[in-house]
């Protein structure tokens, strides 16, 4: 457990720590952004738009008999915006988001908001993709501020390399017209 999870207040003057192991090298956080070799990745969205990556090293690769096995030496930083935010009847908090995680080898452990600073506590928020088809289950679940809302950034760590078409959403077209995933349709129904 850390300071700033304990009093959500300290967010204000230092950030969440990171585990540098599993950013890309030369990463470091600030209060409201990860700043990546350099590079804001808040400045990145402002540049690319939402979802946006950035690909580099891990810190300590390990062995090169652990990389040959699979572990591979690349991590990408997978950035994107929240949608729309819904709180269900059962006390579910649920995020749509403008990309897709279908083959995303993403650490949710280390799922962080950027862009603006919440001194909100951290609840369990499910990750709803924005690809219209068939979105797949179990969505992932992340610890984020409990005032998470439309418009938010995220950014989250994934292991290997990865190109932006893994991670845009692909709309399903039935008939002509978009199909909508049953998730949407269900958060939808819970707004009306």
């Amino acid at each position: 457990m850390t300071l700033t999870e304990i009093l959500p207040t300290m967010r204000l003057s230092i950030p969440d720590p990171l585990a540098i192991d599993l950013w890309p090298m030369h990463t470091h956080a600030i209060v409201s952004d990860v700043v990546v070799g350099g590079i804001s990745l808040t400045r990145l969205v402002e540049l690319n738009g939402t979802p946006a990556l950035l690909t580099g090293d891990l810190p300590r690769p390990g062995m090169p008999r652990e990389r040959a096995f699979g572990g591979g030496t690349d991590v990408t930083v997978l950035v994107f915006r929240v949608t729309l935010r819904v709180d269900t009847q059962e006390d579910k908090r649920i995020a749509l988001t403008d990309c897709t995680f279908d083959g995303v080898s993403a650490q949710w452990s280390e799922c962080r908001l950027i862009g603006r600073t919440s001194t909100s506590r951290n609840a369990r928020t499910e990750l709803i993709p924005g690809d219209v088809g068939g979105a797949s289950w179990p969505h992932p679940v992340a610890l984020l501020p409990g005032d998470l809302r439309e418009g938010d950034l995220l950014a989250v760590p994934c292991a290997g390399a990865m190109t932006l078409h893994d991670v845009r959403p692909r709309p399903a077209v039935a008939g002509g017209e978009p199909r909508v995933s049953p998730a949407l349709a269900a958060a939808r129904a819970d707004i009306s």
